[in-house]
């Protein structure tokens, strides 16, 4: 039985999808939840095995997870009794057909066998011409190869009008949770609105706090977004770019509002990590991701506020920071025997 990963608590059970192979985790391998945040869309795995992963906990992507209430049966053969459409691609993939691209966001519809995800949305990975289906990483789903007839350009966001700031802010941390990004920016704008209006601002407007939190909640949408773009690709793309200065604006803005805000700078941290990667960028994020772990959950020295159970995540991505910092650095050196070569031919 399927169950939303955002439902899972500690100690259920999860799986590394089929085709995901990473360093220190690969498809098929198991574990046990340790902590689950929904809101970056991680979840903390002890794997069974322990050889590869190594004996500390992981942070992984939702994107690279699945349920597993049944210890083994990836290795069992789960996988080989999919129907023929769910069947691995055979032979070269393309990144673009007719109309579809790589990353480009859909939404399904007309599905018959799988009706619960039609509306969803989700991103193009890679196109099979032997089968005609595009594999589509749907958001809280997974993979997925779909026929493009199930595919349509997404609708846009539907936000209500008339609502108080309170309401939208309610809106759009229920879409975030249905991983509905774009209705959850849309909410959270709307609040933000109502709150810069020059004309009789909502009593909301004098709690700076308040308005951070509607910052940095943007912001984690923005982030998202970017890692739902960016996926496995080496290089950052454009698109991805532009959600990560999204996110490092309204975040730089929360902590303007509220210093005392450790999310936000966990959060700026994040964003400066997803723009095109440079030692100055990664020496930011050290920063950022250091004054957030000097926080505790009743403020720390200097008032920074953030929860214990984001200590671990804050930890593993300043540890990224620093590696991302040592490659930079490293690239920027020059080569002495080079520089000796240049310097003979001129």
């Amino acid at each position: 039985m399927s169950r939303p990963l955002e439902e899972l608590v500690e100690g259920d059970r999860v799986r590394v999808q089929g085709g995901k192979n990473f360093e220190k985790f690969h498809g098929g391998m198991e574990g046990t939840i340790l902590h689950n945040s929904p809101e970056s869309r991680n979840l903390t795995v002890q794997f069974d095995d322990t050889g590869t992963s190594g004996p500390d906990p992981i942070t992984v992507a939702y994107r690279h997870l699945e349920f597993a209430p049944d210890k083994g049966g990836y290795r069992a053969g789960a996988a080989a009794s999919k129907p023929q459409a769910e069947a691995a691609a055979k032979g070269p993939l393309l990144e673009e057909h007719g109309c579809w691209k790589t990353r480009q966001l859909v939404q399904l519809h007309g599905l018959q066998g799988a009706a619960e995800l039609n509306g969803r949305c989700g991103r193009l990975r890679k196109y099979d011409p032997n089968s005609e289906r595009w594999e589509v990483d749907v958001r809280q789903s997974g993979i997925k190869r779909l026929k493009e007839d199930n595919l349509e350009p997404p609708s846009a966001p539907a936000v209500p009008s008339g609502l108080g700031v309170a309401e939208y802010k309610e809106l759009g941390n229920e879409a975030f949770k249905k991983a509905e990004l774009e209705t959850a920016v849309a909410c959270y704008s709307a609040a933000l609105e109502l709150l810069e209006s020059d004309q009789m601002p909502p009593p909301e407007a004098a709690d700076l706090a308040y308005v951070s939190v509607l910052y940095g909640n943007r912001a984690q949408c923005h982030i998202n977004l970017c890692r739902e773009v960016h996926g496995e690709d080496k290089a950052i793309s454009k698109e991805a770019r532009g959600y990560a200065m999204r996110a490092n604006m309204d975040a730089s803005k929360a902590i303007e509002l509220d210093p005392t805000n450790g999310k936000a700078y966990y959060r700026r941290g994040c964003a400066v990590l997803g723009m095109a990667p440079s030692a100055s960028r990664a020496k930011e994020a050290i920063y950022c991701l250091e004054v957030a772990l000097s926080g505790r959950a009743s403020g720390g020295k200097d008032g920074i506020v953030l929860p214990n159970a984001m200590r671990n995540e804050v930890s593993g991505l300043l540890d990224y920071a620093k590696r991302r910092f040592d490659d930079c650095t490293e690239a920027a050196v020059p080569d002495v025997e080079e520089c000796r070569e240049n310097c003979r031919q001129q």
